[in-house]
């Protein structure tokens, strides 16, 4: 029955991925038109500088599901009850913290920006600011329900919400945006739907998965989670810095143009890490059970290289699609005759690829309480990424700001982290270097199909169509049958 869960989660998972992708690549293309390039680099803008905000969850989301799990095993239900309690708590302080900080970014705004912006774009920035710091208030508590969902693995209503706020955000943008409503109106809608997946989610927890809450502050737990969440929170940090912070550095230096720019080729390499999420996320309460019930570091061995060969059946489907049909894909998608976007796409997804085939280290790791060497190097990393980036972006504009991304995770995701996992994690890292190589011999068709491919196609949707059917015809059946097939079916 587990594995019958698993696999429906699996595959609705990747379908609410792919129906939320479609749309989000279907609209932005139309909104980039309506808004025009400056209009959209500012929302664009707005929405990046608020989410480096989104470090004042201090790492408590990360931290739910290891103390669940733990609570769970034992029976405990009323520690359950005030784990609940606290993290609410928590993040109900993080929003009125978040609505603090945001006011005062959306204050100063004219100070940040004025070297790169005229008076008009300074003035609509900070209205953009204001809201997105709303919205960002109204998701810290939507995260405790999410979490719990997370941790009672209610994969099915969870991806079935996804799919309508999918659909809700061009439904109720589109005619605002067609009535003359600019980008204030997209801000108030997304901010509109954040609001409505709180309430549903918070009532899907307390109504129908019986979820509780004890306020009573139980200190000890308290100091607990803190001293867990805190190397979390630093990897938090990180991320915000990895993929928020180039876009903030280009307003600043290079102005609103080259910030649609980045943000074009930047919204792939978010397409890619929700498609890599969603394989761990399924995995994720597996990682945490073999781990908490003490199991021999062998099955925790096969457990991460099967979810590798996973991963990167699905994920080099991404990857090597884009890398073959991305070029005349963006230009006819954004109407724009540049390859930047493209090549911003491809600088930062390609290290990913070998990060997102061991993403389930991190719950691994988590499970093990071995996290913080991980966080603090992310945390050093991403200081390395804003020394590269800055002299990057004003020199090479976006493509310096992905290529000093990308070199970061490349010393610190991949080199580093390798070696940390063979040392300390005790995870056999030859071992599953060698079922991944495993796979590689799949990958020849496809790949021979792709350098054909990107010989012949052309800027027309006939082209594309047809070139990225025939892409996929050679790779899914070689890929699945001389490779993942086994992985699925065990």
């Amino acid at each position: 029955m587990k594995k019958n869960h698993l696999k429906s989660g699996f595959v609705l998972s990747y379908a609410a991925i792919f129906i939320q992708s479609v749309i989000s690549i279907l609209y932005t293309p139309v909104m980039l038109r309506l808004l025009g390039q400056s209009d959209y680099g500012l929302l664009q803008l707005a929405m990046s500088a608020i989410a480096h905000l989104g470090i004042l969850s201090f790492g408590f989301s990360g931290s739910y599901l290891r103390f669940y799990s733990q609570y769970r095993a034992l029976g405990e239900k009323k520690a359950i009850d005030a784990l609940n309690g606290m993290f609410l708590e928590v993040f109900l302080a993080a929003s009125a913290l978040a609505l603090i900080c945001g006011g005062a970014v959306t204050g100063f705004a004219d100070l940040i920006f004025d070297s790169s912006m005229n008076s008009s774009q300074v003035a609509s920035l900070r209205i953009l600011l204001a809201i997105m710091t709303v919205n960002l208030a109204v998701s810290f508590p939507t995260s405790v329900f999410d979490s719990y969902i997370i941790a009672h693995e209610k994969f099915t209503f969870q991806k079935i919400l996804v799919i309508i706020t999918a659909f809700l955000n061009p439904l109720m943008t589109f005619p605002l945006l067609l009535a003359g409503g600019g980008s204030v109106s997209v801000a108030v809608c997304v901010t509109l739907i954040t609001l409505i997946k709180l309430c549903v989610s918070g009532i899907y927890c307390v109504k129908r998965l019986g979820m509780r809450f004890d306020f009573s502050l139980d200190k000890s737990l308290f100091k607990k989670i803190c001293s867990f969440s805190f190397f979390v929170f630093l990897n938090i940090i990180s991320d915000q810095i990895n993929w928020n912070a180039d876009k903030t550095i280009l307003g600043i230096t290079r102005g609103a143009d080259e910030v649609t720019l980045y943000s074009l080729g930047a919204q792939f390499n978010t397409y890619f890490l929700t498609f890599s999420y969603a394989l761990s996320s399924l995995f994720s309460p597996r990682a945490y059970r073999i781990a908490s019930a003490k199991r021999s570091d062998v099955i925790l061995d096969r457990f991460f290289a099967k979810f590798g060969r996973l991963q990167l059946g699905v994920m080099g489907f991404i990857f090597l699609g884009l890398a073959t049909l991305g070029k005349p894909f963006m230009r006819l998608w954004s109407g724009l005759q540049s390859d930047i976007p493209y090549y911003t796409a491809m600088i930062l997804i390609t290290p990913l690829l070998v990060t997102s085939i061991q993403s389930i280290g991190i719950e691994i790791q988590r499970a093990k309480d071995l996290h913080r060497f991980r966080s603090i190097l992310y945390i050093i990393m991403a200081g390395v990424n804003i020394l590269i980036s800055i002299p990057l972006c004003i020199r090479f504009g976006s493509l310096g700001g992905a290529a000093g991304t990308s070199v970061s995770l490349v010393i610190g995701n991949i080199i580093i982290m390798n070696i940390y996992y063979e040392k300390r994690v005790r995870l056999n890292m030859a071992y599953f270097w060698k079922e991944i190589a495993r796979l590689l011999p799949a990958f020849v068709p496809p790949v021979i199909c792709a350098v054909v491919i990107r010989d012949v196609i052309n800027e027309s949707i006939a082209s594309i169509v047809v070139c990225g059917v025939i892409f996929a015809a050679v790779y899914i059946p070689s890929v699945w049958f001389f490779g993942v097939k086994k992985d699925i079916i065990k």
